[in-house]
């Protein structure tokens, strides 16, 4: 039974999915564009008009987000953001907030319904007359989102991969030369960029979307109404969402930041620098070192404990009757 049920979800599913898909797939080509114009256009002006004043080649953009620029900085990325590294601002992509967006839209939207749907509807004793019992309907759940989140993640994935097929290596324009009144120099910096580097940070997205999921689906068990369940959970996780986005430029709040998922969505730390751990240090302790965590352990430790939780209270909490 676990089968038909899961097969009729997916089919429920399909459409949303398919256009999600294909929003998240169009961003982040679009935004390999973007970071093509950025670093070819505006980043080799601010360095050449650096050098021309003997100042660091990195004067502009320490300038740019620096005091109320960090919410730009935020924007892009968080601190670990470097505009002069096309790597860098490509897998920025992933960050921007409208992919935090929909990927928490799509997440809450499905398992917001997954109980509280039922039982607002009036189709829940329909559902359990079935021979199902309550713990296999949560596994259920379970199991759509393991399969479905993979295809979310090589959606975002091979958007990036089709973008950078399509500009192919970044190249200085000439253009920025012209505009600088400067000779082009023999031999024009090119930077070689690669979706395929930017692939183990599906494993902290897939993450994220597994936290979010799993405690809208937590919110649910114990939910009777969809919108009430939704307006809640979407609360919980806006809340969530602007402590850590304002911490990253106001530190009287940073200390706040580790008790957010989203702190521990930084997949620019992975592909960047190869760091798949946190130091809560950077955070609680003035940036001394302090002790880690697994990013991607810490997001996956949460949706076991919130399915846990989920599972737990619907198979114990009594059902209202049908209005």
């Amino acid at each position: 039974m676990i089968v038909q049920l899961w097969w009729k979800l997916i089919r429920d599913l399909r459409i949303p999915l398919l256009l999600t898909m294909v929003l998240l797939f169009l961003f982040q080509a679009l935004w390999v564009k973007i970071t093509q114009r950025i670093t070819t256009e505006l980043t080799p002006m601010f360095q050449t008009v650096a050098r021309l004043q003997n100042l660091p080649v990195t004067f502009f953009q320490e300038e740019l987000l620096r005091g109320p620029g960090k919410v730009l900085q935020t924007i892009l990325g968080g601190e670990d953001t470097r505009l002069d590294n096309p790597q860098d601002l490509l897998i920025a992509g992933y960050l921007y907030p409208f992919v935090q967006v929909i990927l928490a839209i799509w997440a809450i939207g499905r398992a917001g319904g997954a109980i509280a749907g039922e039982l607002d509807r009036g189709t829940m004793e329909l559902l359990l007359s079935l021979p199902i019992s309550r713990s296999k309907l949560i596994l259920t759940h379970i199991l759509v989102d393991l399969c479905v989140i993979p295809l979310l993640c090589l959606a975002i994935w091979a958007g990036s991969l089709t973008g950078c097929w399509l500009v192919g290596t970044f190249e200085i324009d000439p253009a920025t030369w012209a505009r600088l009144r400067m000779p082009p120099p023999e031999n024009p910096v090119i930077y070689a960029v690669s979706a395929w580097k930017l692939f183990p940070a599906l494993a902290n997205v897939a993450g994220l979307l597994l936290a979010i999921s799993s405690i809208t689906l937590a919110f649910s068990a114990f939910g009777r109404s969809r919108n009430r369940t939704l307006g809640l959970v979407i609360l919980f996780f806006l809340i969530q969402f602007l402590v850590n986005v304002i911490g990253q430029f106001w530190q009287d709040v940073a200390w706040l930041r580790p008790g957010t998922i989203f702190f521990f969505y930084q997949p620019q730390r992975i592909v960047s620098f190869g760091q798949w751990w946190i130091d809560l240090g950077s955070v609680w302790n003035s940036g001394q070192p302090m002790f880690s965590l697994p990013m991607v352990g810490v997001l996956i430790g949460v949706s076991i404990g919130a399915y846990t939780i989920a599972w737990l209270g619907f198979r114990n909490r009594d059902l209202p009757a049908p209005l």
